[in-house]
């Protein structure tokens, strides 16, 4: 499946990593946007970095590729991408990888699903990850999914994006935030 949209850089599609013909492009593509993005820099060794990325990214691509929704350029490039999980509390093997992942585990039932959104520089700014949230939030609905979620700390700038985009049920524990979007009544 296939999404048009238009962004100030053109024309854009997002597509499934298991739509794209050149998987192994697409996720060196995850991989340069990912550590473009992230607050670490630097690694004791190039194994540390693989492990780094590996916890934030690796359960989704063995387990869950057709959750992974990549925002294409006309010429090809990868400009941002969306990792996702429909199965918070199922995901046992996510839960042991990624930090702190439990702490909200009691809002799992009523917003199931979650992810992680990365935007290329340059192509920030642009709606680009608005879209990729919002065309995962329609497929999460179109599974009957009852919601989605994120986490986030506290005074992240990205709080406000999130906000705009209807992740409007919150709760803090610590440092972590909680949003929340309902997707079905």
């Amino acid at each position: 499946m296939t999404a048009d949209v238009m962004a100030a850089g053109g024309d854009i599609r997002l597509e499934r990593l298991t739509a794209l013909a050149d998987r192994a492009a697409a996720l060196s593509a995850l991989e340069e946007i990912f550590f473009a993005s992230t607050s670490r820099t630097e690694f004791a060794s190039d194994a540390d970095r693989a492990a780094f990325l590996s916890t934030w990214t690796g359960w989704f691509v063995a387990e869950a590729p057709r959750d992974i929704w990549m925002a294409v350029a006309a010429d090809g490039l990868v400009v941002g991408y969306l990792t996702g999980c429909k199965d918070s509390a199922g995901s046992v093997e996510l839960a042991q990888r990624i930090p702190k992942y439990e702490v909200f585990a009691d809002h799992f039932a009523a917003y199931p699903a979650h992810f992680h959104v990365n935007v290329r520089p340059g192509w920030r700014q642009h709606g680009l990850g608005r879209q990729l949230v919002d065309r995962f939030a329609e497929d999460c609905r179109a599974d009957g999914l009852s919601g989605v979620h994120l986490v986030t700390a506290v005074f992240a700038r990205n709080v406000e994006f999130y906000q705009r985009a209807g992740f409007t049920d919150a709760c803090q524990r610590g440092p972590l935030l909680f949003l929340g979007r309902r997707l079905n009544p």
